[in-house]
This record gives structure tokens, sequence and C-alpha cells, in this order.
């Protein structure tokens, strides 16, 4: 049992630390009305097993927490982090309905865009930004973020079976 735990606890720990490391590829890309955070594809990894949400969730945390350094203040830790973890929970419930991975890849792409409403409403209370306006960029960019990367987990999928590191 403690074998599974301080695996879970490595696994997760590399994919922070990864999305803390995809995120500063552009940060300059990662806040405000357009975000385009390549790290963003690895709420996919969720398809393969739903254990990997909690590096991803501390991996926004983290790269949020650089953030609130930088000036956005404790919205972006409160709200960038419940989107997250609010999107990744919808996304469990909705793929008990799904067979496939391709399917599920689309609903992730589909759930954490609409879900990005509460990033608009983040960025309309830190800075007074128009929330429609705001919603519709940052829909246009987290789509087209998850929509690029999907076919690449999938791919990685392929060959590393991501599953199979949570089920040793």
């Amino acid at each position: 049992m403690q074998s599974k735990h301080n695996q879970a606890l490595v696994v997760n720990s590399l994919i922070a630390a990864l999305y803390v490391a995809l995120y500063f590829v552009a940060p300059q890309f990662a806040y405000g009305p357009i975000q385009f955070r390549v790290s963003e594809g690895l709420n996919h990894l969720n398809v393969y097993h739903k254990n990997y949400k909690w590096g991803v969730v501390l991996g926004v945390f983290l790269s949020n927490f650089y953030g609130f350094m930088t000036g956005l203040g404790w919205y972006d830790i409160v709200f960038g982090t419940a989107h997250t973890l609010l999107s990744f929970l919808l996304c469990d419930w909705v793929y008990r309905y799904l067979k496939t991975d391709k399917q599920k890849l689309a609903a992730t792409t589909l759930i954490f865009s609409m879900m990005i409403f509460i990033i608009a409403f983040e960025l309309n209370l830190a800075f007074e930004l128009p929330f429609w306006a705001t919603y519709a960029s940052l829909f246009v960019s987290e789509v087209i973020i998850l929509a690029l990367t999907a076919p690449l987990i999938y791919l990685i999928n392929k060959r590393l079976n991501l599953a199979k590191m949570f089920n040793h």
C-alpha cells in the first residue's frame, strides 16, 4: 500500500514540475484575456487515469503562485486552481458516459474551455475586463491549446500506456 502511495506521489510531483516547466516556456502568454499555456495540454492526462489530475492541479497552483508574485494577487491562485479542479471533477463525471479515449479527449477540451468562465470572472474582478469579451477570447485560446495537445497526449499514451503508471 505504501508503495502505491509513494508511486502516486512521485508521478504527481513529476507532473506538477512538468506543468510548471511548460508554463515557463512562454509565461508572457499565460495570463490575461488571451492565454496560451502549453502546460494546459496536461489536462488530457486525466483521460488515462483520474489520479493524474492531482499533479496538474498542483502545477496550476504553483504556476499561479508565480502570477501572484508578479501582480495578479490571490485571484489567480484561487480562481485558476478552482477552474482546474472543478473542470476535472466535471470531466470525471462525463467520462462515465463516454467509451473511447478520443471522446474523452474531446470532452476534456470542451469542458475546460466552457469552464473558463471562471477565469473570465477572475479577470473581470481583478482588472475590470469585460466579462463576455474576455470569456470569448479565453474560450477560443483554451480550445486551440487543448485541441492541439490532445493528439499529442493520445500518441504519447499509445507509446507509453499512461494508465500503467498508476496501475503497477
